[in-house]
């Protein structure tokens, strides 16, 4: 069930783990308007472990009637809470043992992403350090190797990886933590490549491979 709860951004900045009154709905096999109804009723409550947010839905283009559904998003303290006034059914209870495994999942994921942009912070300067005295460099040397870490770390092109968040400046809070840690990897190899003064086509080739073999 790995849409239980999700991050709400792929911003490493802005990221927050939460699920909705839409999938409490759904999978506690309960009518959506009465979990929104408790979520009103024991709104003070619930605001002790932060914001409650949401979000409009529309009704689907083309479909008749209907009125925007407000959907509300909740942490895992907020959700556990909620799921506390829900009738103690069987469905209920196996729907809270899975949430609270994902919640767990997706918190680990968020750690571990956060750890990764640390690390990467903390090398970043030896990347450039190397670039301002690599003799042999391309034209535009930093936005190059950028492109190329990025494209081997994720196999997408540094576009696709801006579209995941056009808002977001650095690229390196978009990638997943296991997107990261191949990042880290292959920025050492390069840095010790640049420091040997080699050329950026020997470089690229080299790191290409490394790629491939991991594939």
């Amino acid at each position: 069930m790995k849409d239980l709860a999700f991050l709400t951004s792929p911003d490493m900045s802005k990221a927050k783990v939460i699920t909705t009154s839409e999938i409490i709905s759904e999978y506690a096999d309960v009518e959506h308007h009465s979990v929104t109804r408790l979520i009103r009723k024991f709104e003070h409550d619930l605001e002790e472990f932060g914001v409650i947010g949401f979000e409009i839905h529309k009704p689907l283009k083309g479909s008749t009637g209907g009125r925007p559904t407000k959907i509300y998003q909740l942490n895992r303290n907020q959700a556990m809470l909620l799921i506390t006034w829900l009738d103690n059914t069987e469905t209920v209870r196996a729907f809270k043992l899975a949430l609270v495994k994902r919640f767990d999942e997706m918190e680990k994921e968020l750690q571990a992403r956060k750890i990764g942009r640390i690390s990467e912070k903390a090398v970043k300067r030896s990347l450039n350090e190397a670039i301002d005295h690599w003799e042999n460099a391309p034209k535009f040397p930093y936005p190059t190797m950028n492109k190329l870490l990025i494209k081997l770390a994720t196999g997408s092109s540094i576009n696709d990886v801006k579209a995941r968040d056009t808002s977001q400046e650095i690229m390196l809070n978009l990638l997943t933590s296991t997107e990261q840690q191949a990042y880290l990897e292959l920025e050492q190899v390069a840095i010790g490549l640049i420091m040997a003064n080699l050329e950026y086509k020997f470089i690229k080739e080299m790191l290409e491979k490394i790629t491939n073999a991991r594939a």
